[in-house]
């Protein structure tokens, strides 16, 4: 649950257009085989799975905590979407590999309207992206721009285990994009923007299931938060997320396979 507070192929490294940050921009590697491909949807598949199987019913799986990287893009999706509506962040904050919240401010009903919506929304477009680069073999630009999104994830974070999350899975990136030959650098890649398609299903899948067991009340997520504020009931606001991740994963398939 997020709180609504208004992570046999031997491709080496091709072509790398100068170096740094923008040179990794325009590097390629060459395209994995579909095993590896399939081997990271599964994967992925597998955290959704272990994600739904903890919030629906606080069975802590393992696998699941890989989702922490999901939990941070729908957080940076509260912040993006306030401060491009005119508004800021004061702090983001992980509280859990399938939970964190957001505080920002915002100018206007319609600017906390899209700060709210833009969390569930946001993995599954960053994932689209992140299909779109690695179909033209952008896999080092895939790991580059993510280690920048912890960096920025970085500049709001006020508590010791956000700090941990973010520096962690910033590490990783950095040190696949920068030292890894072109295969590891394949398998992250894929394997992040599976996780990112696929992340919010588990967490929405979650919201349904509590609203059936517990009643329609008496919540505290986003989908809750905008049905006070619009008057639109929640579950309207959940199907609309599941619009979305369909259409993404619909998308992006065809990209990611080889």
């Amino acid at each position: 649950m997020r709180f609504f507070g208004f992570l046999p192929f031997s491709g080496e490294v091709e072509v790398m257009a100068g170096g740094g940050f923008f040179g990794s921009l325009t590097g390629t590697v060459e395209a994995p085989g579909q095993w590896m491909v399939l081997v990271t949807g599964l994967f992925a598949a597998a955290v959704s799975a272990g994600t739904f199987a903890f919030l629906a019913s606080e069975k802590d799986l393992l696998i699941g905590r890989a989702n922490v990287l999901g939990t941070v893009f729908h957080e940076g999706g509260h912040a993006l979407a306030s401060v491009v509506t005119g508004g800021g962040v004061y702090r983001i904050a992980i509280t859990s590999a399938d939970s964190g919240a957001t505080w920002s401010w915002t100018p206007s009903p319609w600017s906390r309207t899209l700060t709210s919506v833009a969390g569930y929304a946001m993995p599954s477009l960053a994932g689209l992206g992140a299909a779109g680069l690695l179909r033209h073999g952008y896999a080092p630009a895939v790991l580059a721009l993510t280690t920048l999104v912890m960096v920025l994830v970085l500049v709001v974070t006020r508590d010791l285990i956000t700090f941990v999350a973010v520096v962690a899975l910033g590490m990783v990136t950095f040190t696949v994009w920068r030292t890894a030959p072109g295969w590891v650098q394949n398998a992250v890649a894929y394997g992040e923007a599976w996780l990112l398609l696929t992340s919010e299903i588990g967490g929405l899948g979650a919201l349904v299931s509590n609203r059936v067991r517990h009643g329609l009340r008496h919540h505290t997520d986003d989908a809750a938060g905008l049905a006070e504020l619009t008057s639109i009931p929640a579950f309207v606001w959940i199907a609309g997320w599941f619009v979305v991740i369909g259409w993404a994963l619909e998308k992006a398939v065809p990209l990611l396979w080889p």
